[in-house]
């Protein structure tokens, strides 16, 4: 119980001291500046595996954490009409998983509305785990999501996907690897405030493959994930659970 209250005053901590400016979008966005949006919005917020692969259902079968993402907007900050933001787009969500049976998982994440961006996402993802090698730590899962995202009330977008992942198990200690493919959809606001060179409500969609590296070390119920996804960019997350 001590550790679950010290779990839990670190993840309120976490989310007090979140505080980044609010990340510009660019106006005047064409096509060709719309589908580099959702390459970069898009995928960068889709959902992410940032945790142990090991199906939920082989422990009690609870898992609650929080997580960050980084999204590079550099390249944003070039399109239509351009912005001043060079840096990182960061944005924090909480996360429920449930094992179950032994070997398949669901989990929901949303971000919370005490942020600084002005942006939230939600989702869910559904875990299998089908092999788990007998004469080495190694096991293999794949994993289907899916999941929305709103950008300033300017960009709504969803995106559909799964993974394939690889898993070796040591102590306390899980690396895991892979790849799959996600589809990214998006709507980008028209009219006298809006977002699109045309000043019409536009949607674009764009489908890419993407591979993955991440890490998970546990310190006794609670985890640190930490992991790279690569799509057109690299988007970089850290994630602190606590396994039931």
């Amino acid at each position: 119980m001590k550790l679950g209250r010290r779990f839990l005053f670190l993840i309120l901590t976490i989310l007090y001291v979140h505080t980044y400016a609010v990340t510009q979008l660019p106006r005047s966005l064409d096509s060709n500046d719309q589908n580099r949006t959702l390459e970069i919005l898009g995928f960068g917020s889709s959902s992410k595996i940032l945790g142990d692969p090991y199906p939920l259902g082989g422990y009690s079968g609870i898992e609650v954490g929080v997580s960050s993402q980084f999204i590079p907007v550099g390249d944003l900050a070039t399109l239509g009409s351009g912005t001043q933001d060079k840096g990182e787009m960061s944005f924090y969500t909480l996360s429920l998983g449930k094992g179950l049976f032994y070997n398949i998982d669901t989990f929901v994440y949303f971000t919370p509305a005490i942020q600084s961006e002005e942006m939230q996402t939600f989702g869910g993802q559904v875990r299998w785990g089908f092999y788990e090698a007998s004469f080495f730590p190694i096991s293999f899962s794949t994993m289907v999501y899916a999941g929305g995202a709103n950008f300033q009330n300017l960009i709504n977008i969803t995106t559909v996907g799964w993974d394939l992942i690889g898993t070796v198990n040591m102590e306390n200690v899980a690396l895991y690897f892979g790849g799959g493919r996600v589809r990214a959809q998006g709507t980008f606001i028209g009219g006298p405030a809006g977002i699109t060179a045309s000043g019409e409500t536009e949607s674009r969609t764009i489908v890419d493959d993407h591979t993955f590296f991440g890490v998970n070390v546990e310190i006794s119920k609670a985890f640190i994930a930490l992991e790279v996804d690569r799509y057109t960019d690299s988007v970089y997350s850290g994630k602190l659970g606590f396994r039931f």
